[in-house]
């Protein structure tokens, strides 16, 4: 029977001997300042060429590992946090190398190259699943010196061969030898590892079967990811300066999370890839993202800041603008895709948080201009919210006046500056051991410029805001560095300051909390998260995500 667990342990006997061990031999040299921060290359993958087509997710790291990875780690953390790093890795270091008998470091840093691809290339590597599932894993590392490289594995592969519960097996396959390393019965606690060097590359597998579809996908080159059409258009269309790259198929992702053995609906092609880009600030990732249905082109709708983020307090700890929100959640509606789901999650997380129904009360009256944010409430632990849009034909406000008559709460018109408002209120009866009190609560309020509509939960939130808040967004020092990072045409912004949105959604979104716990180290440094869609063109959304880290 195959064993869904050992798919860990397959990506922590390979992934980790070559990335953690070079980041635990770095020593007080890893942390040092390299010359070329930050390492970003100008290069595509080569080593995509043992890559199956059909692979769900390649992830590719580019550059010289002890410095790209040094270099990253600076920006991912401070001192503090480098250290504390520092000494997860070397434990876990120390754990693999027990595990694997890897018996010197130097053997590996002396010809491990600027290059690493980590590949699930099937969702159940022999296609069986009445044996259990087990995806086929692959990962394919550019070598400096290819006779070092058959040294090591000759010397590991050796001490392997000399245990019990372990068959050892060399073939030719297609010209090329083959080590295939497997349990010698059903009670060995042997896992199976396949290994070959292929000119300037060495090429790991959980399976033998998997390695030898890789050694296929070099042959015919038909078979290979690198001759992809989709593949090719993606990674051409993104920046060039990268230190890494994701690539992936939607469906076959959210299978294989799902631990099935193949893909429900069929062979859908809905590819995503991302380029990572670092820089003295953060992290950078271009994403673009083929198969949608239609593959009209659509140029971005903004070339300059939305005028309705001149509202928008600069104490906002999340907040999102942009144009026709009512096509956009439409067609989130519409989507299965992983990213719209979770977006659906937390739109349902901030209705219950300030309690408005927006998806039905809200969004089908906003077809201009909007911004939407929240702010901390500063007297108790709640959230203020904040609607700005673009004046339509039929007014929203009118609409919610509407909904107010019928919830009957009370609707009054007052003078404020040189204004109206409308203020909705509601009584409220509580009731203490003896006496019963009444009190008005005011549900939200609203007013209007010549162009736009402002609502709010708030009078004195409104009362910041008329006739412009002093120190809007659009003055932020941090936050007009983060819009310097991206594409200044686009469709508008979503932003959120990690630490304080975090604390509201952690409790509520369970998979959050897995993230946070699994990429701890940076999610610690993380300040803010920008994000921005840049259009359609042949059939191919493109977006940018800034991640603001500590410095």
């Amino acid at each position: 029977m195959k064993s869904v667990s050992y798919a860990i342990k397959f990506i922590g006997y390979a992934l980790l001997i070559f990335l953690l061990v070079i980041i635990g031999t770095g020593g007080v040299g890893f942390f040092s300042t390299f010359a070329n921060f930050p390492a970003n290359v100008n290069k595509n993958l080569t080593g995509v060429v043992f890559i199956p087509k059909q692979s769900p997710l390649v992830v590719s790291f580019l550059g010289n590992p002890e410095e790209g990875l040094g270099s990253l780690l600076r920006i991912l953390a401070n001192q503090k946090g480098q250290e504390r790093i520092k000494s997860a890795l070397e434990e876990l270091r120390d754990n693999l190398l027990r595990q694997t008998k890897v018996a010197s470091l130097e053997e590996i840093k002396s010809w491990l190259g600027d290059e690493v691809t980590f590949a699930i290339t099937s969702l159940d590597w022999d296609g069986d699943e009445s044996n259990g599932i087990e995806a086929g894993y692959l990962l394919v590392v550019r070598n400096k010196s290819p006779q070092s490289v058959r040294e090591f594995l000759q010397n590991y592969y050796s001490q392997e061969a000399a245990s019990e519960e372990t068959e050892l097996t060399v073939e030719d396959f297609m010209g090329v030898k083959v080590v295939y390393k497997y349990p010698s019965s059903p009670n060995s606690t042997t896992k199976p590892v396949a290994a070959a060097v292929v000119g300037d590359f060495v090429v790991f597998a959980n399976q033998l079967l998997v390695l030898k579809e890789a050694l296929n996908s070099l042959q015919a080159v038909e078979l290979s990811l690198a001759q992809d059409s989709n593949y090719r258009k993606a990674i051409a269309s993104l920046p060039p300066e990268k230190i890494g790259i994701v690539y992936g198929n939607i469906p076959s992702i959210v299978a294989w999370i799902n631990k099935k053995g193949k893909v429900v609906g069929g062979d859908i092609h809905q590819n995503l890839i991302v380029s990572l880009v670092a820089n003295a600030k953060g992290v950078i990732s271009h994403i673009a993202f083929s198969g949608l249905p239609s593959s009209v082109n659509k140029l971005p709708q903004f070339t300059n800041l939305p005028v309705t983020l001149s509202y928008t307090p600069q104490d906002s700890i999340a907040f999102v603008s942009g144009k026709n929100l009512k096509k956009f959640w439409q067609d989130i509606e519409e989507s299965k895709l992983l990213p719209a789901e979770i977006l659906k999650q937390a739109i349902y997380l901030l209705e219950s948080e300030i309690k408005v129904n927006l998806r039905e009360e809200i969004f089908p009256y906003i077809e201009g201009e909007y911004t939407i944010s929240v702010r901390e409430n500063r007297e108790d632990d709640s959230l203020d919210w904040l609607l700005v849009k673009e004046k339509g034909d039929s007014l929203l406000t009118s609409h919610l006046d509407e909904i107010a008559r019928k919830q009957q709460w009370n609707l009054s018109q007052l003078p404020f500056q040189d204004k109206t408002i409308t203020v909705w209120t509601r009584v409220k009866a509580a009731s203490g051991n003896k006496n019963t009190s009444v009190t008005t609560e005011v549900v939200g309020t609203h007013t209007e410029t010549d162009s736009y509509e402002i609502i709010t939960d708030s009078v004195d939130f409104l009362a910041e805001i008329l006739p412009q808040p002093q120190g809007s967004i659009v003055e932020s020092p941090a936050f007009r560095e983060n819009i310097g990072w991206l594409a200044g045409e686009n469709d508008g912004y979503l932003y959120f300051q990690w630490q304080k949105v975090y604390r509201y959604l952690a409790n509520r979104f369970l998979p959050l909390r897995i993230l946070e716990l699994t990429f701890k180290p940076l999610f610690d440094n993380l300040q803010s998260v920008t994000v921005t869609s840049e259009g359609i063109k042949d059939g191919i959304v493109y977006g940018s995500v800034f991640f603001r880290l500590s410095p």
